[in-house]
């Protein structure tokens, strides 16, 4: 058999398929778009029902609040009556306000355009609300068919209802932002069907009648439906979306025109056309397709290995052929992938190394020029002895702060070793909380911060080390003064808890984004301050706040040293609260360590004898 016919045999075998497979897609693409387009249609109508539904209650919100007030007043004047034009005029589309007693005498109203509620409007209310045993909304057609206005009726448990009128403009308002489909439309029918809205035609058609429309048929026995007509107004065929507002037993329609669901079956026929085609080229081609399934992978894997050595670190082969080639293909793939991210891996070892070495600067910078600069005042005389004192004690805190910065340094050196340790002993919290308020009462001053203390009386003795637990304290208070907005509050208290002792540190700063706070712990991590509050830097970005990222990872390391623990209790644009929780020290511990330690002794007393 010659190779031409083996072609035809080719093209034939592989055309048939395809298209017996183009007539069935191009079916069940057709059902399917029928299918979402009901669909598409119900939820369009059901989302403008419940926009509808939403403002009407909008508007009765007030009205009810009138309602409950005047049944508390069911004799005498209002309370409210000298402000019914207020509540009126700062509404959008109110027309006036009506309040009526049991007997249908007015007690109280604000209307500028007419003197008495409409006959057939009052008792089209008072019908409805005895029907429904609730308020009642009705439409008001007395200015004419293009001009409607919603009756809006609250019923008053004492007797009575309170009424608003509401110019139906509103309701064109409430869909203006809605962007269309080209010959899409959404109508608005009042309870007898006469059009209140519909969002081509302005006021053209605003109050016909169209209760026999065949477009309301389907809703006789259900609240929603789906319907295919023709409109009565542009002649247009439709496939519409009714839903029944239940709480008004207003319709809202939104429809699309039908064209839309045969359009897309039209595009698939000519995809079919193209796919019969491209069936008699799959035999000529096929040849072709063999030879470059070969050289495909090939092209592919020299092309991102090119882009590979020219920097571009996302380059890859993706070789999906099988065989040995999707194997090289894999295996590059793979070798990038570990190049790329140990290049990522360096380059935030630098960047944390450039932070590193920034903010250990900042910080070995800011307490050296507070020493220099007192030093100098110090030298140049004239001050009286409590100043003398003041910057001496200045100098010596800000001594400690350089001594615990080393001391933070060390610790975190000691923790990476894996030699850290800590000597826990019995400690008065309280009395460690006052000399870190002490430290840090220069910082805080500077800043125009309140630095408050709030300890209980007595003692609150705790399990831990003492100078670590100074350093941690001082570390948290610092943290809040540098993240609070000058003239501050900064709070430390202390007190039992629950068999613990808990020191709190409490602030008035811009807070932790809440992304953040379950990382703030973390070596080298450094949050972002809530951007929401002003006044952190005001000149610089959040992140440009002094700092290295240590403080809280070696604060909580510390104290879980101690058998304790920290927690983030509050954040994000109400301050922040830090609190430390501490094994409370007991009394009988001590005891036995004295009672085995004279035991010990007596012992050693015995074999030295």
């Amino acid at each position: 058999m010659g190779i031409r016919k083996r072609l035809l045999i080719l093209s034939i075998g592989i055309s048939v398929p395809l298209i017996l497979a183009g007539l069935l897609m191009l079916w069940a693409l057709w059902q399917e778009n029928k299918r979402e387009l009901t669909h598409s249609i119900e939820e369009q109508s059901q989302l403008a029902a419940v926009g509808f539904e939403k403002w009407i209650d909008g508007q009765r919100q007030p009205l009810s609040t009138l309602a409950t007030i005047a049944a508390e007043h069911p004799q005498g004047p209002l309370p409210f009556a000298g402000r019914l034009s207020y509540i009126v005029n700062t509404r959008p589309y109110w027309i006036d306000l009506w309040i009526l007693d049991d007997a249908g005498s007015l007690r109280a109203s604000y209307s500028p355009q007419a003197k008495s509620l409409p006959v057939e409007v009052l008792g089209t209310l008072r019908t409805e609300m005895r029907r429904r045993n609730s308020w009642s909304v009705t439409t008001d057609w007395t200015r004419g068919e293009g001009y409607p206005l919603l009756a809006l009726a609250v019923p008053v448990t004492t007797g009575g209802m309170i009424v608003a009128r509401i110019d139906g403009a509103a309701i064109a308002e409430l869909f203006r932002s809605i962007q269309l489909s080209e010959g899409a439309v959404i109508g608005i029918f009042d309870s007898q069907r006469r059009v209140l809205y519909r969002s081509s035609a302005e006021n053209t058609y605003l109050g016909t009648d169209r209760s026999d429309s065949p477009l309301f048929a389907p809703l006789k026995n259900q609240s929603k439906a789906v319907v295919e007509t023709t409109s009565p107004y542009d002649g247009v065929e439709r496939i519409y979306g009714l839903v029944v507002v239940g709480s008004t037993d207003c319709v809202v329609a939104a429809g699309v025109p039908s064209s839309t669901l045969y359009s897309p079956a039209r595009r698939q026929i000519g995809r079919y056309l193209i796919f019969s085609f491209l069936a008699l080229l799959c035999a000529i081609t096929a040849a072709i397709v063999i030879a470059r399934r070969i050289a495909r992978p090939i092209l592919k894997l020299s092309s991102a290995a090119e882009d590979f050595g020219r920097g571009e670190l996302k380059a890859r082969a993706n070789v999906k052929d099988g065989g040995e080639l999707e194997q090289l293909g894999a295996a590059f793939d793979e070798m990038a992938e570990r190049i790329e991210t140990r290049t990522l891996h360096l380059a935030e070892l630098d960047r944390l190394k450039s932070e590193f070495v920034g903010g250990v600067s900042h910080e070995l910078r800011t307490p050296l020029t507070t020493i220099k600069t007192l030093t100098r005042v110090l030298l140049r005389g004239g001050e009286s002895q409590e100043e003398r004192r003041e910057y001496l004690e200045t100098i010596g805190a800000e001594c400690d702060r350089q001594i615990d910065l080393v001391l933070n340094l060390l610790d975190l050196t000691r923790i990476e070793a894996g030699v850290f340790t800590v000597c826990p002993t019995r400690v008065d919290a309280a009395v460690v909380v006052k000399n870190c308020a002490v430290i840090e009462q220069h910082a805080a001053s500077t800043r125009s911060h309140d630095l408050q203390v709030d300890l209980p009386d007595g003692e609150l003795l705790a399990v831990a080390d003492a100078n670590a637990l100074r350093r941690v304290l001082c570390s948290l208070v610092e943290n809040s003064i540098k993240y609070t907005p000058d003239g501050g509050i900064i709070r430390l208290s202390a007190k039992l808890e629950d068999e613990e002792i808990v020191i709190r540190i409490s602030d008035t700063g811009c807070g932790i984004e809440a992304s953040d706070v379950p990382h703030v712990f973390e070596k080298f991590y450094r949050g972002r301050p809530s951007t929401s509050v002003k006044g952190v830097n005001s000149d610089a970005s959040p992140l440009d706040a002094p700092g290295i990222g240590l403080g809280l990872y070696l604060a909580r390391t510390i104290i879980e040293e101690f058998g304790g623990r920290i927690c983030v209790e509050s954040s994000t644009n109400r301050g922040t609260t830090l609190a430390v929780h501490l094994p409370l020290f007991r009394e009988q511990v001590e005891t036995k360590e004295v009672d085995l330690v004279e035991a010990s002794s007596s012992f050693l007393t015995t074999i030295r004898s």
